[in-house]
């Protein structure tokens, strides 16, 4: 045999054979990581859809824990149970937070119904409730039948079986919190029978023709799917790690057969609520890249067999050395050394393929500094998300706070009306009676100082319903108008003694701002608003005096701010909360004081369409802030 056969023979060999063992071990590596990403990818959208299932599930129910602490607001008077009217309203608010919701019930802690369920037949006939599901009375029978009244009254929460309900025979669910009424009467349980629909159809619609998305229940049956055609709800499946009728507890992946086909299939919960989801993705379709690139692999196998055979007998020894210098090359990039340039060498393939692993690596070093910077813009949008939910969280908690106070106050405020009422007259009577004794009886009468005492608590008494009613009787704007704030603080303070301020060490500063705008209101009211706050303001610098700041400003939302600052000994931080709640006081001792004035000065704010907070800390003062909407001109009539 001739040497150049032999040297052609053993290049092939050398070059061929290696070849060979790399592309088979490529084509392994490359089957074990595709194999691997399926299974990773399957498992991270099935943990996805799982998580999205149980926030929809938790956000319900976490919309009936809330409208459950306003329950109480539908009692019809102190001490009386809500009226069915009432009752009736507080379901029909809650049926109105979701249009999942299908129909509103409650229940006593013994399993009886109160009041009547809250549904519509025919929703589609307000603009409103045009999203949710119609229900007939037969189909509101289920919700005491699938409620989970024993798992709301253990545990406080629950969630009932899946069902087929409703007119549609759709998948139902029944939610279920329980929760103590500040009216006693033992405990309730809150119901809202849930459709699936919507839940459902997201489900689908995350399906394609090779991968579909299964929701199932508790006891392993079919809710949803992009597959589901024609199918029967709610069959019984064999989800990956569980059993016919049972989900497993935690996340699995497996290979089985489905529907006749080979799929790799991965489950995961939803959490506490009973559910979990199954992505199942054909295996054929799933590794038709892995038999791409054992067509590719064996292809260019053949060619470098036939170019080896030719070429080695000419350069079997540069071939050599020059494939020894490319394997150096590709080893240091495979070790992820980036910055590895292989040499070209001579015009050829060898060459071009130089040229392409210098160009992958001249890829892969920019693509891993793209998802470095990705990555860091990434961390930086979380951040400044997280910063902005926060934002965005306490701005909510603040309007929800406000609007309990409000909702509170006018209920107090309706009470007081009815409780003044009711007073006033028996009242003059005691109090015509005792001043007549206090006239009749001699000075020194041993009975004269008692019915002086009596006198002098039937006039607290007057007072205290005076502000009752004040604080009740929303002033319906007859003596409203156009009004200068500065002008109205300065008569404020002058009603409250500038000399007596002084004597009581306190120095006042005003600082207006240069031509406030008009807003409109009452100046009587206001004076008495901001009178209050003044007094409030020297009561808390008694001791030792301080300074009383006033400001005016205009915002650049064309709105009017009045900031009253002193530097007194602050308020408490858990009695900031309870400020403007009426009769609530922290002056035990003081007789005079009953807590009506900042509930009446918050009243007066928000009857001149403003809002009113307060900034303290102890030992160094308290500002209100005001804000007032600047009065709108109106143009005459021509």
């Amino acid at each position: 045999m001739r040497l150049n056969l032999k040297l052609t023979l053993l290049a092939l060999g050398v070059s061929a054979v290696p070849l060979a063992i790399a592309g088979y071990r490529w084509l392994s590596i490359g089957q074990g990581a595709l194999h691997a990403a399926i299974e990773e990818n399957e498992l991270t959208v099935s943990r996805q859809v799982a998580d999205h299932a149980g926030s929809e599930i938790g956000n319900l129910l976490s919309i009936l824990r809330t409208d459950a602490h306003i329950f109480d607001l539908t009692r019809g008077g102190p001490g009386e149970a809500p009226t069915a009217q009432g009752l009736l309203k507080f379901l029909q608010l809650v049926y109105h937070q979701s249009d999942d919701f299908c129909a509103i019930a409650m229940f006593d802690e013994h399993g009886a119904p109160v009041g009547q369920p809250a549904y519509l037949e025919t929703p589609g006939a307000y603009e409103t409730f045009r999203n949710h599901e119609a229900m007939r009375p037969t189909d509101v029978e289920g919700v005491g039948l699938m409620a989970p009244l024993g798992q709301a009254l253990g545990r406080g929460q629950g969630v009932g079986p899946v069902f087929l309900g409703g007119p549609a025979r759709v998948p139902h669910v029944v939610l279920a919190v329980a929760f103590d009424p500040k009216l006693g009467g033992g405990k309730r349980v809150l119901t809202a029978e849930v459709s699936l629909k919507r839940l459902g159809a997201y489900v689908a619609a995350l399906s394609d023709r090779d991968t579909d998305v299964k929701l199932l229940d508790a006891r392993a049956r079919l809710v949803a799917a992009g597959s589901m055609g024609g199918a029967a709800h709610l069959e019984a499946q064999h989800p990956p790690g569980g059993h016919e009728g049972e989900l497993a507890t935690a996340e699995t992946i497996g290979s089985y057969v489905s529907a006749g086909r080979q799929v790799i299939g991965a489950y995961a919960p939803t959490g506490p609520w009973g559910f979990g989801v199954v992505v199942e993705k054909a295996a054929d379709v799933a590794f038709l890249p892995v038999r791409q690139i054992l067509n590719a692999t064996l292809f260019w196998l053949g060619v470098s067999i036939v170019v080896g055979s030719i070429a080695a007998g000419v350069f079997a020894r540069r071939l050599a050395a020059r494939v020894e210098g490319i394997a150096a090359g590709s080893r240091q990039i495979a070790a992820g050394r980036l910055e590895t340039r292989i040499p070209k060498g001579a015009d050829d393939e060898l060459g071009d393929l130089a040229i392409s692993f210098n160009k992958m690596a001249e890829g892969l070093d920019g693509a891993r500094a793209k998802i470095t910077q990705q990555t860091n813009e990434i961390m930086s949008w979380n951040q400044t998300l997280e910063r902005r939910v926060e934002e965005k969280t306490r701005e909510l908690r603040e309007a929800q706070d406000l609007l309990l106070r409000s909702r509170s106050l006018a209920a107090i405020g309706q009470l007081g009306a009815g409780v003044a009422h009711e007073i006033n007259n028996p009242l003059a009577g005691v109090l015509g009676i005792t001043q007549l004794l206090i006239v009749d009886l001699p000075p020194h009468h041993p009975a004269r100082p008692l019915v002086q005492d009596v006198e002098t608590q039937a006039l607290r008494i007057r007072k205290i319903v005076q502000n009752l009613l004040r604080f009740a009787q929303r002033q319906g704007g007859e003596d409203f108008g156009p009004l200068d704030l500065g002008r109205v603080i300065d008569d404020a303070l002058e009603l409250c003694g500038p000399s007596d301020l002084k004597s009581a060490g306190i120095q006042v500063v005003r600082r207006y701002a240069q031509a406030l705008p008009m807003i409109r209101g009452s100046a009587t009211q206001l004076q008495e608003a901001f009178i209050q706050l003044v007094q409030n303001a020297r009561g808390a610098m008694a001791t030792g005096g301080g300074t009383l700041t006033i400001e005016t400003l205009v915002t650049a939302e064309r709105l009017v701010r009045v900031v009253v600052s002193d530097t007194g000994r602050g308020i408490n931080t858990e009695h900031l909360p309870r400020i403007f709640d009426p009769f609530f006081t922290t002056k035990a001792g003081d007789w005079t004081g009953v807590g009506m004035g900042l509930s009446v000065v918050h009243k007066t704010i928000e009857d001149h369409g403003g809002t009113i907070q307060v900034q303290s800390e102890l030992g160094k003062g308290s500002s209100f802030q005001m804000t007032f909407p600047v009065a709108v001109e109106r143009a005459p009539l021509a």
